[in-house]
């Protein structure tokens, strides 16, 4: 049997950090919380979970005292060092340089080598500090976050999905630092099995406004309450059915009651209501499971292709990325994952192939019937003053009002929430919205750049369900593996400055470590793969094997290749003790 933690002040044995009792929450029309509890000792590293606007982030919030709850209290002990990662960088920092940002947390000027220290360690190289936070991937910004947050040296880190828009160089980093840092406690929102089940060693679900913590990482506790709910469901069917028997029962003494004048039978019918009104209050509860539901739809289009790429040349102001990229064509249904590491081009080329709708070129050939629905992975077009309703209204020219509101309500959007500002949503309801307006565009041509950056674990699987069934024409970029795997018909590789088809994501992992495994492997990619010595070129690397190493756990286990693991895990550990 699974033994739910039940930690409290009173346990000697460790040092509580935090205690929220019986707090309450309401925001806008909902109630998030009602009568929560939840405790942090020292040691913890917790993986909240829940699904896209349960309030993982406001009781985050709520924690580190940013917010005051309806009712309860958060208690802090004494003198605690706490610090907070929040989703998105702040706003007042973006002009500033990563160095910079980083630099400036440090009570000791002199011990600057610190942040340049731990930037170096995620992979930033000098250049790159010195640019504007504003100009850096999502990830790196995430990076630059983290890092401000650790140099304080906090005993307690709260953490908003810190590991979003980065790519799997910068993840596996990220999980390495989390996972050997033993002087850290924290509490961790992500919705990243790997890193929850790597980093953390007890999970807290929430849920129908109320926590279900276990002491076990993330996809134990899954199952620990997976089983739960089933016992509960099993108990909930005995006591409706012993409800349903005293009810009928009741009923029955009190017809006769009044058939044969008896005030006994009728004594003894109203004890039987008041026993079924006991057995109500204390029925038990089953989890109402999942509120918000994705719908999406698309056009189907008649033709040969949907996108044509070819000898194209993939520019930016600083020069050329891509150079005379191979033929690449996208036919209608196929779904293309677009892979390669940060900084390689995929966001640039999706950038050229949306510009090529208004600007046609010969080496970017479109087919004209295809309109294109584009999810942007910084959301960054739900950032206005606007509501939900009116955002959508403004982007669904032929979609009536009575559409726009099913819409939102079958996306479990409450009535009352309608007018709230998108900029005031959080990544998973903005991304749930930018679906919805997905969904009832219908474009016949779907590109995602990250689409799963916010969306929680299950809206994951929704959305692996969605886009099969709606045979879309897609090309999407993720850095979930398992995602690209469960709804890809194909892959398009950029690496070394080249774009490629390829079969299977096992070529692309493979071509970072590999040697000789590309057929355009070049002398000096070659030698980088065997004896990596810059940063970036070890965390390329380390990612390449860890991927290596979770697709052979992952077969069964007569096709594994434990010599090759041991191998794999040999090199890992020589990789990691090379990073500063």
């Amino acid at each position: 049997m699974w033994i739910i933690s039940d930690r409290c002040q009173s346990d000697l044995t460790v040092t509580t950090y935090l205690t929220a009792k019986e707090i309450s929450h309401q925001q806008g029309s909902r109630l998030l919380f009602e009568r929560l509890d939840l405790s942090i000792a020292q040691g913890d590293r917790i993986a909240l979970v829940g699904h896209n606007g349960c309030g993982k982030t406001t009781l985050l919030r709520l924690l580190c005292r940013e917010l005051k709850a309806d009712d309860g209290q958060v208690q802090h002990r004494q003198g605690l060092r706490c610090a907070t990662v929040a989703q998105f960088i702040a706003p007042e920092l973006l002009g500033q340089s990563a160095a910079e940002a980083t630099r400036e947390v440090l009570q000791d000027a002199s011990e600057t080598y610190r942040a340049d220290a731990m930037l170096s360690g995620f992979g930033f190289d000098e250049q790159t500090t010195q640019r504007p936070i504003e100009t850096l991937s999502g990830g790196q910004q995430n990076l630059v976050a983290f890092a401000r947050a650790r140099l304080t040296e906090p005993e307690l880190l709260l953490m908003d999905e810190p590991g979003n828009h980065m790519d799997v160089v910068a993840q596996q980093a990220l999980m390495h630092f989390l996972s050997t840092d033993t002087k850290l406690t924290y509490l961790l929102i992500s919705h990243d099995r790997e890193m929850l089940d790597r980093c953390c060693n007890r999970t807290i679900f929430l849920r129908d406004r109320r926590t279900h913590s276990f002491d076990l990482p993330f996809s134990a506790a899954r199952e620990a309450l997976a089983e739960q709910d089933e016992q509960a469901g099993a108990r909930l069917e005995k006591e409706e059915k012993e409800i349903a028997r005293v009810r009928a029962s009741a009923k029955r003494i009190s017809t006769w009651s009044r058939a044969h004048e008896s005030e006994k039978l009728a004594r003894k019918a109203k004890s039987m209501e008041r026993r079924v009104e006991q057995l109500e209050a204390r029925k038990t509860t089953v989890s109402a499971g999942h509120p918000l539901s994705l719908n999406l739809d698309a056009k189907q289009l008649r033709s040969k292709t949907v996108l044509t790429l070819e000898q194209a040349d993939i520019t930016t102001p600083d020069g050329t990325l891509l150079a005379h990229c191979d033929l690449a064509v996208l036919k209608p249904g196929e779904r293309i994952g677009l892979v390669g590491i940060n900084g390689s081009g995929k966001s640039t080329t999706i950038q050229h192939i949306l510009r090529a709708q208004t600007h046609p070129r010969d080496t970017i050939r479109l087919n004209p019937n295809a309109s294109i629905g584009y999810l942007d992975q910084e959301l960054g077009d739900l950032n206005g003053g606007e509501s939900r309703y009116e955002w959508l209204r403004q982007r669904l020219e032929h979609a009536n009002d009575d559409t726009i509101t099913r819409a939102l309500v079958n996306a479990g959007v409450a009535w009352a929430d309608f007018d709230q500002p998108v900029n005031t949503l959080s990544g998973g309801e903005k991304s749930r919205t930018a679906f919805v307006q997905l969904a009832l565009a219908r474009p016949g041509f779907l590109i995602l750049d990250e689409p799963t950056n916010h969306i929680d674990l299950i809206g994951r699987e929704e959305l692996e369900a969605q886009l099969i069934a709606a045979q879309a024409s897609v090309l999407i970029t993720s850095h979930d593996r398992k995602f690209l795997e469960t709804v890809c018909t194909g892959f398009w590789m950029i690496a070394d400055g080249r774009l490629q088809a390829i079969d299977t994501l096992d070529r692309f992992y493979a071509a970072l470590v590999e040697p000789g495994t590309r057929e355009d492997a070049s002398p000096s990619a070659t030698a980088t793969s065997i004896t990596p010595t810059s940063e970036e070129a070890l965390l390329q690397r380390i990612e390449a094997l860890e991927s290596l190493l979770a697709a052979d756990r992952a077969r069964k286990p007569k096709f594994q290749k434990p010599d090759r693991q041991q191998q794999w895990q040999a090199e890992l550990d020589e990789l990691w003790l090379k990073l500063p």
